[in-house]
């Protein structure tokens, strides 16, 4: 008996590769001019997804800071298949993750060439969707060969541990309203590069780009998935 697929079987490989699909055949139908789009809604994508943190924030009385957004991050790894450590509290809050779950994806399915159109535009974008006046500093990149992707969170600063571990409880209190899964994530994913794509290059190149993509994804993931990411796409992703 066949089983049946649900939104729990999506986690980053499925967000990852769906992408990376996309970037390649953007490049083949559409080269270089291709790889910019992509870059671009990447950048807006990042942007939606930091406007929707930031209403959730306000509609539940919060200010617009630093710890808000850590606590209101939407993204959930719950396999573990990213690693962070904690380089300082103060006064700088510094991150480096050492480990990252799309980068070992796009590497195991060859697309590695393409991470560098996401890396680069979705962490401080996501950021200034939420708040356009908060910083973020990144100076190293897995992507690009470095030990880790260095986070600069300017502005925001630890006492010490027990109080960024006060803002994670908070989080865990209510991580069910807070985050989205990964079908949920695909789904803003190919609605973003989509609608950009036809903006940019025409019905007629968006479409060979993103069914080109869709079929191969299918035949990667299944058909069930990709169907599944399509009718997710349908959505307002400024709707929380």
């Amino acid at each position: 008996m066949k089983n049946e697929i649900n939104r729990k079987d999506f986690y980053i490989d499925d967000h990852a590769v769906l992408f990376g699909l996309i970037a390649k055949h953007a490049d083949k139908v559409l080269g270089k001019e291709g790889l910019d789009t992509c870059a671009k809604a990447v950048v807006i994508m990042a942007r939606e997804r930091g406007l929707r943190i930031a209403i959730r924030c306000v509609n539940n009385g919060d200010a617009l800071d630093m710890h808000s957004y850590l606590c209101y991050a939407e993204l959930l790894d719950t396999q573990g298949w990213n690693k962070v450590e904690i380089g300082t509290y103060a006064p700088v809050y510094q991150t480096g993750t050492i480990r990252c779950g799309w980068l070992d994806t796009w590497k195991k399915y060859g697309l590695e060439a393409y991470s560098w159109l996401y890396c680069e535009g979705i962490d401080k974008n996501v950021l200034y969707g939420f708040n356009p006046e908060l910083r973020l500093e990144m100076d190293r990149y897995l992507a690009k060969g470095d030990q880790c992707c260095g986070f600069h969170w300017l502005d925001c600063r630890f006492t010490d541990k027990a109080e960024l571990d006060s803002v994670m409880e908070k989080r865990a209190g209510m991580l069910s309203q807070v985050t989205k899964d990964f079908l949920y994530h695909s789904g803003h994913l190919l609605s973003t590069l989509r609608r950009i794509l036809y903006l940019e290059h025409g019905l007629e190149c968006g479409k060979a780009v993103i069914e080109n993509a869709l079929k191969e994804y299918a035949s990667l993931f299944s058909q069930e998935k990709a169907d599944m990411i399509c009718q997710e796409a349908e959505q307002d992703f400024l709707t929380v």
